[in-house]
């Protein structure tokens, strides 16, 4: 009997552990996604924490969600337009829209990475309002295209065109996860 007790302590010991090395996953638009890297941002001094969906991962990923804090920065509006002035500085064209009512405000553009083939392009939305503790918090939806011959970029164009609405209006009403005020780096 003692040798009985004894394995169930061993097993739900190990569980204990598994469960403490695992992180937080969110559920947005229909996929999980885990907290693979969080770290502090030694420019704005808050956390940056990055969510890739189940089995992706920073080299392979297609979609992620991140969260960035900003506790220096009290104004979403300010926050949202500083970064689109920041995109067009960098050639990015991009799209706000401020809601005054809810000091919030969401930003999408496309990121193209790469000049020769195979090149990458990112659509991201990023919604800003304040944060529940201090300062401005921001939710980032980006998904990924590789696209490795010129023929690919029609058809995603096409997709695009399809989906922006849709992932505007999710990440409009996703509700902002809480900041993680921690060091992960699951990435490897």
């Amino acid at each position: 009997m003692k040798k009985f007790f004894v394995v169930i302590a061993v097993i739900l010991l190990n569980m204990c552990f598994a469960l403490a090395d695992e992180q937080p996953v969110l559920k947005f638009n229909g996929a999980k996604y885990q907290l693979m890297y969080s770290v502090k941002n030694k420019e704005h001094n808050g956390y940056l924490n990055e969510y890739f969906k189940l089995g992706e991962d920073y080299n392979n990923w297609t979609e992620l969600v991140a969260v960035h804090h900003f506790p220096n920065a009290y104004s979403p509006l300010d926050q949202a337009e500083a970064f689109r002035e920041y995109l067009g500085s960098i050639n990015c064209p991009s799209a706000l829209v401020e809601d005054e009512k809810s000091n919030s405000a969401i930003i999408d553009f496309i990121l193209i990475d790469g000049e020769k083939l195979p090149i990458i392009l990112e659509f991201n939305v990023f919604k800003y309002a304040k944060s529940t503790e201090c300062g401005t918090i921001a939710l980032q939806y980006a998904k990924r295209y590789v696209v490795s011959n010129g023929l690919e970029v029609d058809g995603i164009k096409k997709e695009f065109a399809k989906t922006r609405n849709s992932a505007l209006k999710k990440v409009e009403k996703y509700e902002i996860p809480a900041i993680v005020k921690e060091d992960i780096d699951k990435l490897k």
